[in-house]
């Protein structure tokens, strides 16, 4: 092969390399809860749930609880790849139990049928989901902002998220998470979508986050945008959302996230502690497989010439 053969061809590698993009959240429509660590708390969680470090909390909880009935018994649907502490029993309403550790006695009722119970596991590693689901917030996060907020000033009013129509019908927020959920004068939270757009990205700044004003309200709710809306919160290490109603996916890959209310959507953090219940649905947009963009048509007429340039030279 010529050298200019092999720089074209290192250049087509190259530039696919280089465009490649992770953005799967395939992950969020399999399970309710993702943890790269600790579940350090937990009531109701309707689907599946992955522990990747401990099951932490000595309180009674259902998991499993809305899964089809026609769920498998030897379903994975609560998965703990570390211990299980003792404490109250757990009720399993549907599937099996991988545990890579001990269960210290736990008392686990198996309420999926005949078949249903534990699967001891040592080796078990889940660790490819929680590095595609990071890879995916920084994708995420690079995304360009092409919608707005409107916010309250003054007087207490609504604080609103306002979509524009664009060509890839993702609408994209760049916002601080102190204006969005510590903002006393936002009364409520609401979200306006305008026409074409079918998927959401709200990509949220700081580390520490207290949600401290405003419940959302309307589309937020709405079964269909919880399920197509993403909050990023790709840098929090502390993500507290009181007693507020949460709604959407949400990723924070280094935050322990706190609630006393539900989350009506799936969640991958670090590590969770609830007080509330995890509800259904989960991720329902676009971002399911890794992306790989058509590589331009200036780039291409470039190798082009060079592949050309060769073969004459080959001549």
């Amino acid at each position: 092969m010529s050298k200019i053969s092999s720089f074209c061809a290192a250049t087509v590698f190259l530039s696919i390399s280089l465009t490649a993009s992770a953005q799967n959240l395939s992950a969020l429509k399999t399970y309710s809860v993702i943890t790269k660590n600790d579940l350090q708390q937990a009531r109701d969680v309707e689907g599946r749930t992955l522990v990747g470090g401990n099951l932490t909390f000595g309180g009674s909880a259902n998991f499993g609880i809305h899964m089809p009935s026609n769920t498998p018994s030897t379903d994975k649907t609560l998965i703990v790849q570390g211990n299980i502490s003792g404490g109250n029993p757990i009720n399993l309403n549907k599937g099996s139990l991988e545990l890579g550790g001990s269960r210290n006695n736990r008392i686990i009722n198996y309420n999926g049928g005949s078949g249903a119970g534990l699967i001891s596991n040592p080796s078990i590693n889940y660790s490819a989901i929680f590095q595609t689901l990071d890879q995916a917030s920084i994708d995420l996060r690079n995304l360009t902002s092409n919608s707005t907020v409107s916010v309250p000033s003054g007087q207490p009013g609504p604080l609103n998220f306002n979509t524009v129509s664009n060509p890839s019908n993702v609408a994209v927020f760049d916002v601080v998470g102190s204006t969005i959920f510590g903002n006393n004068l936002a009364q409520q939270i609401g979200l306006n979508i305008a026409p074409g757009i079918t998927d959401i990205v709200i990509n949220v700044s700081g580390t520490t986050i207290n949600w401290t004003s405003g419940n959302e309200v309307g589309n937020f709710t709405q079964s269909q945008w919880r399920a197509n809306t993403v909050w990023n919160f790709y840098e929090a290490t502390s993500i507290n959302l009181g007693s507020y109603n949460f709604n959407g996916q949400l990723i924070a890959p280094f935050a322990t996230v706190s609630t006393n209310s539900n989350i009506d959507g799936s969640v991958y953090a670090k590590n969770l502690n609830s007080n509330g219940e995890v509800h259904f649905p989960g991720y329902g947009g676009k971002f399911t497989t890794a992306v790989i963009p058509e590589v331009s048509s200036s780039l291409l007429s470039m190798l082009g010439a060079l592949a050309l340039l060769g073969r004459r030279r080959r001549a």
